[in-house]
């Protein structure tokens, strides 16, 4: 596996690579990326989609992400198997007292190349490599809190949560901000 701090990706077959990818990950966000318009959207509360809103791509969502910085992680055959995306200088009234920081936008990794530790080794770049390049020691994610897998991992990384937005995607689904400085 190869991990590469990119920043903004502007050749073509990667950004088709980072679409089709997204594509795949899309509905196990919630709520779904394709339902919003914004990697940084403040409202996140949804209702049940129809069956419409299912066969729908996260065009905007894709639109307004592939305008970040990017750290690509690629198998052995030179083929995308994730990503992480990230804002420099970010701010917003959940990380007031968090002070400026990179803030992780969105982490996908293709479904076969699960459980082979590439969101780890994004985690590992940024940590590592980005923090230095960027020359910002605080890194920043949100997630919701029915996301109990990613946020064990960033305990485990030592990242610490800085705020829960209560019932904020929705009945009991809270926005929790996790912040860790290097």
């Amino acid at each position: 596996m190869r991990i590469e701090y990119r920043g903004i990706v502007t050749d073509e077959r990667e950004k088709k690579q980072i679409w089709d990818i997204l594509c795949e990950c899309d509905r196990e966000f919630y709520p779904p990326l394709s339902a919003r318009n914004s990697s940084v959207q403040k409202d996140l509360r949804t209702e049940n989609p129809s069956e419409e809103d299912r066969t729908v791509t996260p065009t905007v969502y894709f639109d307004e992400m592939i305008q970040q910085y990017f750290i690509l992680a690629f198998d052995d055959k030179g083929e995308m198997t994730g990503y992480m995306t990230f804002k420099k200088d970010y701010i917003c009234d959940a990380l007031q007292s968090f002070g400026k920081s990179l803030y992780i936008t969105t982490i996908c990794v293709r479904k076969d190349y699960r459980r082979q530790h590439v969101m780890n080794s994004l985690y590992d770049c940024m940590e590592s490599e980005v923090t230095k390049v960027c020359g910002c020691p605080r890194i920043s994610t949100r997630t919701w809190s029915e996301n109990d897998a990613h946020m064990h991992g960033l305990a485990q990384r030592g990242y610490k949560l800085l705020c829960r937005l209560e019932n904020d995607r929705g009945p009991g689904v809270d926005t929790v901000y996790y912040g860790r400085e290097i």
